[in-house]
């Protein structure tokens, strides 16, 4: 500001020597100090306007613009002497907070007056550019949100337009028409339309949106209502953009919804005004999808068209996600959960490909329909979905939902036995059995003895003990690991921890902290209950250890690629390629010897509804009742192709009433038909 200063005072004193008995042009060095100064008062005294702008117009003309570019500093230099017209030349660079610095080249007109020269003004002396009717705008070049794809190429959340009710100002000929044409379709009485029609004539507002509503959700009869309306239209292309969920209820828990978030937890950079992810991918990937909005800063004419750009900043489009999902498979087992289960009653259903941990299915039941949360939520269906009888369908089971496996664990409990040399294939229980119950032989057991539901034939070795799901053959198993030996097995394989997901992801329970470890309870997490609790999802990433014939568990993966239109090109960011989650989880020797037993507890054993003609699957059955009435129970099944075009895994998980967890073998069966 010093040098600004020096140098307009020392051309003031060289105008002043030239200029003789010329009117004085001391105006320019004061406007321009003004000027740098920021002081749009002062530069208005030494102006001539070549417009009808009064002061007031003038201050915040300036104000308004400068302000608005966040202009901290000016700077000029360059002056010239003027020439035989009076034209002065010289440069301003207007230094800002965000858009960096604007330099300018000036011509600076004069009108002579009675005793000075007066500063000829016009819009061209804020930007060589400007002119009457031009303004600098701010704008914000939007950034499409990414859309998330299945593994066949159709979209599952896809950006589009809702049917917008709108009123063009200009077109109204009659207003009450109006009201009365809108009113049987939106919420507004005829007093509220009018007001908004004179609120749009006072601020010069062309359009007006009256009311949205889903694609195609007017009928034709509502369409013919409205288009017959000076004035009123319907848009489906501009004025509102929405979410699609493609498949609605039956993959809401995987992609979730849109939504405002809390001024109070906002995440940084949004507002209460910004949509975003409030489950499920749409919020694990909030960050990918969303994008990043660019900005413009620019010089419009009187027509809105661009005459030069101050300052860009590119938008970064949104990432797209493409799944691992099958789009029909997952219509499949949701399907097959709302049709096969009752009231009350809920469940998972998934389908694993067990070479690579692809989740081609993940259904959790009851579930909702993620399109609702497109429009604000009406306090009545809130309150649905809240209560009680809804049966939680906002509740995402098959990764947030923590059931005791029950005997499907007992493949893993058998693989711990093998692999420390505690029991091998002829090892035969020789405890006594009488009804079915068995109590252990040691001193100092003060429990009750352990039960199974059938005698499952003598020998009691683990090959008929897993074929009928024996559950005292595999406390036996876990008395003879021992705690320390079965713990470690169990912590090894995830019981412990959760594994990494695209969702969030239960972590599973070995032991409540506050329990101590009894004889008991670490015979009865042998066949899979005690305090065990796992999600499907991570049981299902386990089961992958028999069912790739590997004995490795593989990472569970949803999202396979991540995406971005970068001008002309579609790249991939970023792809996932099967993983192992569990090394060696389960020794080849070990899977020798289970899989066969496997096999033939769908053939002879716990699995039989599940055979398929033609189709070698195997598999492992399970049911862990639960609440004090022993009334309900977990009821599980896990099972695999072991020969077939792919390696399809399925797990089922149905919560009913005891006694009706049969219903889980029609939808597995269903589910590993080819």
């Amino acid at each position: 500001m010093h040098a600004v200063k020096m140098l307009i005072c020392i051309f003031f004193v060289l105008v002043l020597a030239a200029c003789g008995g010329e009117p004085s042009v001391a105006a320019v060095p004061a406007y321009l100090e003004a000027f740098a100064a920021m002081d749009y008062e002062a530069m208005w005294d030494y102006c001539q306007p070549d417009s009808a702008i009064s002061k007031e117009a003038f201050v915040q003309k300036y104000e308004a613009i400068f302000s608005g570019l966040g202009v901290t500093d000016i700077n000029i230099s360059g002056l010239t002497e003027p020439d035989e017209d009076g034209i002065f030349y010289y440069t301003a660079t207007y230094h800002t907070k965000e858009y960096g610095s604007f330099s300018n080249d000036f011509v600076l007109k004069t009108i002579p007056g009675r005793i000075e020269r007066r500063v000829h003004w016009n819009e061209s002396l804020i930007f060589p550019e400007m002119e009457a009717g031009s303004s600098v705008r701010v704008r914000t070049l939007q950034a499409s949100r990414g859309e998330i794809f299945d593994a066949d190429g159709g979209l599952l959340a896809a950006n589009t337009y809702a049917d917008t009710l709108y009123m063009d100002v200009a077109k109204v000929e009659n207003i009450m028409d109006v009201a009365q044409a809108v009113q049987p379709l939106t919420a507004l009485n005829a007093a509220e339309v009018i007001k908004k029609y004179e609120n749009a004539l006072a601020k010069e507002t062309q359009i007006v949106v009256l009311g949205t509503f889903p694609p195609n959700s007017l009928d034709e009869e509502q369409k013919q209502s409205i288009l017959s309306v000076a004035g009123l239209g319907i848009d489906n292309r501009m004025y509102t953009p929405i979410r699609d969920y493609v498949l609605g209820e039956s993959a809401a828990h995987i992609i979730g919804y849109l939504g405002y978030g809390d001024e109070k937890t906002l995440p940084e950079g949004y507002t209460v005004s910004d949509k975003l992810g409030l489950s499920g991918l749409e919020a694990s990937y909030e960050t990918q999808l969303k994008g990043k909005n660019g900005k413009i800063v620019c010089i419009e004419d009187r027509w809105g068209k661009n005459i030069r750009t101050l300052y860009e900043q590119p938008m970064e489009q949104g990432q797209d996600l493409r799944l691992t999902i099958k789009p029909q498979l997952q219509r499949d087992a949701y399907d097959l959960l709302a049709s096969l289960l009752g009231e009350g009653q809920s469940g998972v259903a998934i389908v694993m490909d067990a070479s690579t941990g692809f989740v081609e299915a993940m259904a959790s039941y009851p579930s909702f329909d993620n399109n609702l949360f497109t429009f604000p939520v009406s306090k009545e269906t809130w309150d649905y979905l809240m209560a009680a009888e809804s049966n939680q369908p906002l509740f995402s089971r098959a990764t947030q939902g923590l059931y005791p496996p029950g005997s499907v664990l007992k493949p893993f409990t058998a693989a711990a036995a093998l692999q420390a040399g505690v029991l091998s294939v002829q090892t035969e229980f020789t405890g006594e059995i009488i009804d079915n119950k068995w109590t252990p032989d040691e001193s100092d057991w003060n429990y009750p003895p352990i039960t199974r539901v059938d005698d499952s034939g003598s020998p009691l070795k683990m090959d008929n003990a897993m074929v009928n799901s024996d559950n005292i053959y595999f406390a036996f198993a876990a008395l003879k690991l021992g705690q320390e030996r079965f713990f470690d097995y169990l912590e090894s394989i995830g019981m412990k921890s959760a594994a990494s997901f695209d969702l969030p992801l239960k972590q599973a329970n070995l032991v409540n902290p506050t329990s101590m470890v009894t004889r008991k309870l670490l015979a009865d997490m042998g066949y899979g209950q005690g305090e065990l609790l796992v999600t499907p999802l991570q049981l299902t990433a386990m089961y992958t250890a028999f069912a790739n014939g590997k004995g490795d568990m593989m990472q569970p993966v949803l999202v396979q690629k991540i995406c971005r239109i970068e001008g002309e090109d579609y790249k991939t960011l970023s792809e996932r390629t099967a993983a192992e989650w569990v090394s060696g989880a389960v020794e080849k020797s070990s899977l020798r010897i289970l899989a066969p037993m496997l096999e033939d507890v769908v053939h002879t054993g716990t699995g039989k509804p599940v055979r398929i003609r033609g189709v070698g699957i195997a598999g492992k059955t399970g049911t862990a009742e639960i609440g004090d009435d022993k009334s309900r129970e977990i009821s599980w099944f896990a099972g695999y192709w072991t020969k077939g075009y792919y390696d399809r895994l399925v797990v089922v998980m149905v919560d009913v009433a005891t006694k009706e967890g049969g219903v889980k073998f029609d939808i597995a069966k269903a589910l590993l038909s080819p």
